[in-house]
């Protein structure tokens, strides 16, 4: 599989999927890859019931999430709506649950290939996987269970399945996710494009990722631009044009390194996160735009 240039794509144009690794979720999702330029990421967002439950684990790729609507606890600590989180490659986090407060669980989310070059799975095959093991064993609040008793953590047991060879994590570069309360950095203007407003949220390694928010008026662009380092971006709330199609809130793009990438152009105030990234050991630069 291949990545023609930038892309972009619209959460309410994908199918939703329950791959019942977890229970009490629902999910839409877009994967892309491009092996040969170490393309490995799937960005899409989750909707939990206040049942959902994903026990402590760990995981070879990275994630960065970001809280739409509802709370979600992580441990003994509750996020909210603006809460992004950055959880590396092989750090444990979790128990996540829920807070049942009204409001649903919604939280955007990318799992992306991280900098020790371990391939992210793509999502057809997690799910082939899922089901034929459901159809030996039972998945259960997270955990597979074999015909024979044995327990495992449920991604770990799909990915067994996948490769056919134990898991081996890499060594995390942090020891646990670190959390951005977004809703406490005050937006800036920008010193050259009217009408754009920023957040610098975190910067990562040199391999990164970087994170940022922008904020669009009516009107304003994000000018064409060459990528160093891929970028994956959400479009958070608004609708933009981008490369001579109409997106609204979500939808999701990736921006492959070194092609140029069209103008994001505001049709109303658009918030978007943009994800810096380069597995490859490739310096990301700080600024995006």
């Amino acid at each position: 599989m291949s990545i023609e240039g930038a892309t972009g794509v619209r959460e309410a144009d994908l199918p939703w999927v329950d791959i019942g690794v977890r229970p009490g979720y629902n999910q839409r999702y877009q994967g892309f890859f491009d092996r040969d330029r170490h393309i490995g990421a799937r960005l899409g967002s989750l909707y939990a019931e206040p049942y959902y439950h994903s026990p402590r684990h760990r995981h070879t790729f990275q994630q960065v999430r970001y809280v739409l609507s509802g709370q979600m606890k992580y441990g003994a600590e509750t996020y909210s709506a603006g809460d992004c989180l950055y959880i590396p490659e092989g750090a444990y986090y979790g128990p996540i649950k829920p807070v049942d407060n009204g409001e649903q669980l919604h939280f955007a989310d990318i799992q992306f290939e991280g900098p020790s070059g371990i391939p992210y799975p793509e999502p057809d095959i997690v799910v082939d996987a899922q089901r034929e093991l459901a159809r030996e064993g039972t998945f259960e609040e997270g955990v597979y269970t074999f015909p024979n008793g044995r327990k495992r953590d449920a991604y770990e047991a799909i990915l067994e399945k996948i490769t056919g060879e134990r898991i081996e994590y890499p060594k995390p570069r942090l020891n646990s996710y670190v959390v951005m309360k977004t809703e406490g950095i005050p937006w800036k203007a920008h010193a050259s494009l009217s009408g754009v407003s920023t957040k610098h949220l975190a910067f990562f390694f040199e391999t990164g990722p970087n994170l940022k928010m922008a904020k669009l008026s009516p009107g304003a662009e994000l000018p064409k631009s060459v990528p160093v380092g891929h970028r994956a971006v959400f479009l958070l709330s608004g609708d933009v044009e981008f490369s001579d199609a109409a997106y609204d809130g979500l939808s999701y793009f990736v921006l492959p390194t070194g092609e140029e990438a069209p103008a994001f152009r505001a049709k109303s105030e658009a918030t978007l996160l943009f994800v810096g990234w380069s597995p490859t050991g490739e310096q990301v630069p700080f600024e995006m735009f």
